[in-house]
């Protein structure tokens, strides 16, 4: 059951991993290199661990966070709830996994079409919230017994979610890639941002049911996103026939001395 207590949690992750993977149709990238980023954003939840406890030290929310989480009332104050969603817990988990993706896969030669930005941050973001399943759908206290329900709960919630997010700021990267002027930082912020009502809609019992309306419209901008830029991969057989075109109907260079 120890063993099972580990991997089950993490199944789902891969399934998405491998459903987004797909999406890259015409260039795919290495299956180790998504693998590997995988792993960087499990990794990735120690640095936004850390970043939400100082938050806490600086604005103790932590504790309101496991009251609303446990309560099916609209007793509890929002605002301990805005201040953990918005400004630490948001930033924090998605400033760790766009740091796996910038500061590792970014400048590699495999990356080599706008849709390898949110490839490899949906890699990331799964990593993260593979092993955020572990802690929340393995019951600790009584010898490592699966919560089927919450596995079931996070598995259609939280994963496509954390790509959901992540793909703000992986989109930006794609463009960001081939061209230098595009900004990124503003789309982390959307990220966080997003990520931030996401938290908060879940965990304040008035909210809590709004939460399905919430993923639903996210949903479409996730697909929009991989459309565009899957359309303007340097891949695609129309961009392979356009430059096939025009290098045909280009002049040829003079010899030196003519």
């Amino acid at each position: 059951m120890g063993l099972a207590a580990l991997i089950v949690p993490i199944l789902p992750g891969l399934i998405w991993l491998w459903i987004f993977y797909k999406t890259d149709r015409y260039e795919p990238e290495p299956k180790r290199l998504v693998l590997l980023t995988f792993a960087l954003g499990v990794l990735s939840i120690v640095p936004a661990f850390l970043g939400e406890r100082l938050g806490n030290h600086l604005y103790p929310f932590l504790a309101q966070l496991d009251a609303a989480a446990a309560s099916t009332s609209g007793g509890l104050s929002p605002w301990p709830l805005a201040i953990g969603c918005f400004l630490v817990i948001g930033p924090c988990e998605e400033l760790a996994k766009f740091a796996a993706v910038r500061f590792f896969i970014y400048r590699n030669r495999e990356f080599d079409e706008p849709l390898d930005g949110i490839i490899y941050a949906a890699a990331a973001a799964l990593g993260f919230a593979s092993l955020e399943n572990v802690f929340y759908v393995v019951d600790f206290s009584h010898g490592l017994a699966i919560r089927w329900g919450m596995l079931g709960v996070r598995s259609f919630l939280a994963l496509p979610g954390h790509v959901i997010f992540a793909s703000m700021w992986g989109y930006a990267l794609g463009r960001a890639r081939f061209d230098p002027t595009y900004r990124v930082w503003p789309r982390v912020l959307l990220a966080a941002g997003l990520h931030g009502l996401y938290d908060f809609v879940l965990m304040y019992p008035p909210t809590r049911p709004a939460i399905v309306l919430y993923m639903a419209l996210m949903v479409p901008l996730l697909v929009k996103q991989i459309r565009v830029l899957r359309e303007d991969s340097p891949f695609a057989p129309g961009a392979i026939a356009a430059a096939a075109a025009a290098a045909a109907v280009e002049p040829p260079a003079k010899a030196s001395g003519e």
